[in-house]
């Protein structure tokens, strides 16, 4: 492998393994990494040396503070600050460990106030019973910051043409079938809003078939959004939960992994 070359695929397998680390809140076994992500143990080794070298530049040695934490350490580390400051949120961050892991949580939730905000509505909903939540809630009332914007999580990673991660969301089983569609012998006339998403021609034995097709991330969603099954032909999904679906279902999953076969 070139230096180039490999260099980029460190830089791949780094940002592969803290996403992982990230998934499962702690560090990844080797054998965790080489599954999730489909690096061989032989390209683990070429571009990390060891394993634990790999894992160094990832920054996920113990004590480290950065991608390997997640939420929950964060405010677990947070709570036990509030109760050895006795409950005085303006002395929260002199903490020792909350001092040692502020850069941590700032970056996290982009901001020490709006961290306190995640932290109070972490404790209103694992321990509302909290013996510092009132003064807490207190200090959030008089130091107000704008909601935090969070964005959606990934799924499983796919790597599949221009989709990096499994669909978790009706929009991406869409963008997704628009990769395959006419591998899989579809052509679309229209795309909207309304019940169904969609009408088209499916290639049958000696020409075309119309086709109205609704999609969901999973099918049985189908039968969650009261749709009537009169109203169309093909339920196109990411995941089949549906066995007894009145309506034929199209399982993209199954139809990739196929096609990453080829």
């Amino acid at each position: 492998m070139r230096p180039d070359a490999i260099e980029e695929t460190r830089a791949a397998a780094i940002a592969a393994l803290q996403g992982l680390a990230l998934r499962l809140g702690r560090r990844p076994r080797r054998d965790e990494f080489c599954r999730a992500t489909g690096f061989s143990r032989r390209t683990a080794r070429l571009v990390g040396g060891t394993y634990d070298e790999l894992i160094r530049a990832a920054g996920l040695m113990s004590g480290h503070t950065g991608p390997g934490r997640t939420d929950e350490d964060l405010l677990k580390i947070l709570r036990d600050g509030l109760t050895a400051v006795g409950g005085a949120v303006e002395r929260l961050g002199e903490a020792p460990l909350v001092r040692r892991h502020r850069r941590a949580i700032v970056g996290r939730w982009k901001g020490w106030k709006r961290a306190l905000v995640v932290l109070r509505d972490w404790l209103e909903r694992q321990e509302p019973d909290a013996p510092h939540l009132a003064a807490l809630r207190g200090y959030c009332a008089a130091h107000p910051v704008a909601p935090i914007q969070r964005l959606p999580s990934c799924g499983e990673l796919l790597r599949f043409r221009a989709l990096d991660h499994a669909p978790t969301s009706e929009s991406a089983v869409i963008f997704l079938f628009g990769l395959v569609a006419e591998e899989l012998g579809f052509v679309l006339e229209s795309l909207g809003p309304g019940f169904p998403d969609a009408a088209g021609r499916r290639r049958v034995d000696g020409g075309w078939q119309r086709v109205r097709i609704e999609f969901e991330h999973r099918s049985r969603n189908f039968h969650v959004h009261a749709h009537h099954p009169k109203g169309c032909d093909l339920i196109v999904c990411w995941e089949d939960n549906w066995p007894e679906a009145p309506v034929e279902v199209l399982e993209l999953k199954r139809e990739v992994a196929r096609l990453m076969k080829k």
